[in-house]
């Protein structure tokens, strides 16, 4: 039979992880592509980004190929570096995956969820509010994935988040394109629905808005990708 010792044991000592100049590259790039400030087609340089943020070259290299995993950029030897078109069934995806982890987060919150975590996601959606007419969308995003992930936070799943981060960035270039003023007022009033259905001890409609809510992005998609032809791949 073993014994348990009872000897101290040293543990080495954990720090935060501070940011590499690569780990800096690849958000800064990640963020541009995502809200379209690179869009897609453009053609982008390792000496070009690398002056633009006052950087050797060797981390922006390294960002690129990051992104180029994810399916943001196309490296071709000899030939220029492209950012990536949408591709529909990237995105579609990318719903499926979100869909399927984000609404066992809600079942969660649900069974969890108490009056200040109703009062934390009512004050995203009054700070949604008070952004629905800015001209840049960047605000008003940044508070949609602020509200989602308070919901895998109350569900004790803080790390899903990360998960559906890396997911979604291929639905956030679609939803860039779409949040015009009119789809703002849609998207406030279907996480009202979904904080709603919470308050009232209803996970069955919080199941039904939020996929609801996450499915939307396929009905729009269609209309976006004819208005916005040179951005999408052609896969037919």
């Amino acid at each position: 039979m073993t014994e348990l010792t009872t000897e101290p044991v040293t543990l080495p000592l954990t720090r935060p992880k501070v940011p590499t100049a690569t780990d800096l590259a690849f958000q800064s790039l990640f963020d541009a592509i995502v809200a379209l400030r690179l869009p897609p087609g453009a053609k982008v340089s390792e000496t070009d980004i690398a002056k633009q943020l006052d950087m050797s070259r060797q981390p922006v290299r390294d960002a690129f190929f990051r992104l180029s995993k994810l399916g943001f950029l196309s490296i071709r030897p000899q030939r220029a570096t492209l950012i990536t078109k949408i591709s529909t069934t990237a995105v579609l995806d990318a719903v499926f995956i979100r869909t399927a982890v984000e609404v066992e987060c809600l079942r969660a919150t649900a069974a969890a969820i108490d009056a200040d975590g109703i009062a934390r996601l009512r004050r995203i959606i009054d700070d949604q509010r008070d952004c629905i007419h800015d001209a840049d969308p960047a605000r008003f995003h940044q508070l949609d994935d602020r509200f989602h992930a308070a919901l895998c936070d109350m569900a004790g799943q803080a790390g899903a988040w990360e998960l559906i981060q890396e997911q979604k960035a291929h639905m956030d270039r679609v939803r860039f394109l779409s949040l015009s003023t009119d789809r703002r007022q849609r998207v406030l009033k279907e996480h009202q629905r979904i904080v709603d259905a919470l308050e009232a001890g209803d996970p069955r409609q919080a199941d039904v808005e939020m996929r609801t809510h996450l499915g939307d992005i396929m009905h729009v998609l269609p209309r976006l990708r004819e208005a916005n032809e040179a951005y999408f791949e052609d896969e037919h």
